[in-house]
């Protein structure tokens, strides 16, 4: 098969086409060359080389016959939401696959298998997605399982099994964090009280380059504050900065909200309290459009406060009860410091 793959390169265009649809842009008439380090490499019918990731590939048809037949129906069967029948034909279509094809076939499979909620499938094939030479943990993290059962059962327990495996057999730390952050999610969407015993290591451990991804971030986050409702370990502070410096900033303001409130929470000194309210403030003042950036103002305005900065923190409060994105929850919280502030400035001596 590889020897008709690279001869078929040499046919005239029109010969054949493949198609890749992808954010949603459409490309008939393509050829697909290759899958490297996750990302689909092709050139398009007007010539130009395009590499996507595959995780952000929606369809992909190969017109060159053969196991293509069972990829591309399965490809037709993940598009039009049936995950299930996609399955089976991607797993026909595995057998008889070689070369970059069977990574690719691995990860569109672990899409199937994710949306169609078969979570010891999709456990195995994310394993075989990090590992994969053409696939590898960059664009396994991209395809990072969300959809778990909320109880623990004979799927979950396997799935957990697998991981504990694959985290023992793992040749680097940076296969090894991916296998503990799914490994932590599972166990906490479900219920099971083994997520605690995994929160330090998950907490603790730094997210690979690769892998520095809202999703993948998000789990740690979670781990993040369970860890910090305990005694502030050196360990997990440090991490908690790491993942401040490195994480998307769809998800910072979580992280330096996070970081305000333990800081708040734990303060000896005014000093600590002072930090508490850089760390809302970031969140105010860098990120002004997020909705998170209210939350900043309202926690910043009770450092203000802890201070002895009653009119600093009126206005705070003021600001962020005229934000645009105010949330309902934060509107009340604030309604009522800012009136209980004023009701004491006015208050007579």
């Amino acid at each position: 098969m590889a020897l008709a793959l690279c001869l078929s390169a040499f046919l005239p265009r029109t010969a054949y086409g493949d198609q890749v649809v992808a954010g949603g842009a459409n490309y008939p008439g393509a050829i697909i060359i290759a899958l490297k380090e996750g990302r689909l490499e092709f050139r398009t019918a007007a010539g130009k080389l395009e590499a996507v990731w595959l995780s952000d590939v929606d369809l992909v048809i190969v017109d060159r016959g053969g196991m293509f037949a069972d990829l591309n129906q399965a490809e037709r069967y993940l598009a039009s939401g049936e995950p299930d029948r996609a399955i089976e034909r991607y797993r026909r279509a595995l057998k008889l696959s070689e070369g970059f094809w069977s990574d690719l076939i691995v990860a569109r499979m672990l899409a199937a298998c994710n949306r169609a909620g078969r979570l010891d499938q999709v456990v195995r094939n994310f394993i075989r997605a990090v590992n994969g030479e053409a696939s590898g943990p960059a664009l396994a993290a991209r395809l990072m399982p969300d959809a778990f059962p909320v109880t623990r059962t004979k799927a979950t327990s396997r799935a957990v099994e697998e991981l504990d495996t694959a985290i023992s057999r793992a040749a680097d730390e940076e296969k090894r964090a991916l296998f503990h952050l799914l490994r932590y999610e599972i166990l906490r969407r479900t219920g099971d009280q083994r997520a605690a015993n995994a929160v330090p290591t998950v907490a603790a451990l730094a997210v690979p380059a690769s892998a520095r991804i809202e999703r993948v971030f998000a789990i740690q986050l979670a781990a993040l504050e369970e860890a910090l409702k305990q005694d502030v370990e050196p360990a997990v502070w440090n991490s908690l900065d790491r993942a401040i410096r490195w994480s998307p900033e769809e998800i910072l303001p979580c992280f330096l909200l996070l970081k305000g409130r333990t800081l708040l929470r734990t303060a000896s000194t005014q000093e600590d309290i002072i930090r508490a309210g850089w760390s809302f403030m970031r969140v105010a003042i860098h990120m002004p459009d997020d909705p998170r950036a209210a939350e900043g103002l309202y926690a910043a305005a009770l450092a203000l406060e802890r201070i002895g900065r009653p009119d600093k923190a009126v206005s705070l409060l003021e600001e962020c009860l005229a934000h645009k994105r105010l949330g309902e929850d934060t509107r009340k919280l604030a309604q009522a410091v800012l009136e209980r502030l004023e009701s004491a400035v006015h208050s007579p001596e």
